[in-house]
């Protein structure tokens, strides 16, 4: 791999499979480096070439360059192959800053996630120069837990980073007149909704009189290239964009949903990530409505709340762009 002799900001980790809440982290994380750094060139690596260039980018990396790896949900025991990948490459690159965009950490009380843990922190902890962003609270407060005797690390909250575009900037096209309810739900090890809560849902939508569409963010594939990752995440926010309301209890289809200006019923997933991204950052947007396993009798009035709020526009982001102002300063204090 030959790289150009400017100086680079690289992103590892990148999504090149088809899961498009991922593919919106890689493209956001990238929109929003060459906006900060417009002196780098910005250099995605995508996530299964990682092992392949390494040694490559490790022969011809410079003091200068920074090293940043993809946002998410994947720090922690859950997806053990993606954490072993981030942790290879914070001990690749010992003398360039890393920066760690934002991320939700996944962790319990058993021994296996104490030694995820512990590995966490050894290897973060011998970074001269690291800094973690948390997405939300939660993370952020463990974070600060397991790294309290390590000052070298540098922890903060910052939100999700897809938030920090916008529908438009990631190619969304708009449509005459929105049409139907998607349903976009989960049905993983994440998924928390009982068969009973399933059933309330979806009564209350068929009350409405609307079409409603089954769709998901995991397209499925692998190793695809950049320009179909982006017609994936293009599409699925002109989908988005079509529809009346979105129903979702996933983290990007909230999100996704917002930069559509589509009006979102988020439902609980099977960990903190969507309702702590709910409280910290989102929970006073006016087209987005969460709801707790208590509130599921009143689905029906809540469906037509919701239907009654008006749209956004495609260029509007979901935060005010200053949150990311501690982001901005990890990666510009050179």
């Amino acid at each position: 791999m030959l790289l150009s002799p400017n100086k680079r900001a690289f992103i590892f980790l990148a999504a090149d499979y088809g899961n498009i809440g991922d593919i919106g982290i890689s493209h956001a994380q990238h929109k929003f480096l060459e906006k900060e750094l417009d002196s780098f060139d910005v250099v995605s690596i995508p996530i299964s070439q990682t092992r392949l260039v390494l040694h490559s980018i490790k022969k011809q990396i410079k003091p200068e360059d920074l090293v940043t790896i993809i946002g998410g949900g994947n720090m922690g025991d859950t997806y053990p192959d993606i954490e072993a990948l981030r942790q290879l490459v914070i001990k690749s690159f010992p003398r360039n800053r890393i920066i760690c965009f934002p991320q939700t950490l996944d962790w319990d009380s058993s021994a296996q996630s104490n030694h995820a843990l512990q590995r966490i922190v050894k290897t973060y902890s011998r970074h001269p120069d690291i800094h973690v962003f948390a997405r939300e609270s939660i993370t952020y407060n463990k974070l600060n837990e397991i790294f309290s005797e390590h000052n070298n690390v540098s922890v903060d909250l910052v939100p999700d980073i897809v938030m920090s575009t916008t529908a438009e900037a990631l190619d969304t096209k708009d449509c005459l007149e929105p049409a139907g309810i998607l349903r976009c739900l989960r049905d993983d090890q994440e998924a928390a909704l009982s068969v009973a809560q399933y059933a309330i849902l979806d009564d209350a939508l068929a009350t409405t009189g609307y079409t409603v569409e089954k769709t998901d963010t995991h397209a499925g594939g692998s190793q695809l290239d950049e320009a179909h990752c982006a017609k994936l995440l293009a599409d699925k926010l002109s989908q988005f964009r079509a529809a009346k309301i979105v129903v979702t209890d996933r983290l990007h289809g909230m999100i996704l949903s917002l930069l559509s200006g589509t009006p979102c019923l988020v439902m609980p997933n099977s960990n903190h990530k969507i309702s702590q991204t709910w409280r910290d950052w989102l929970q006073d947007h006016p087209r987005l409505i969460f709801v707790e396993p208590e509130q599921f009798g009143d689905l029906t009035n809540i469906v037509n709340k919701l239907l009654s709020e008006p749209r956004g526009a495609l260029t509007e982001s979901p935060v005010d762009i200053n949150q990311y102002n501690k982001l901005k300063e990890g990666l510009t204090r050179l």
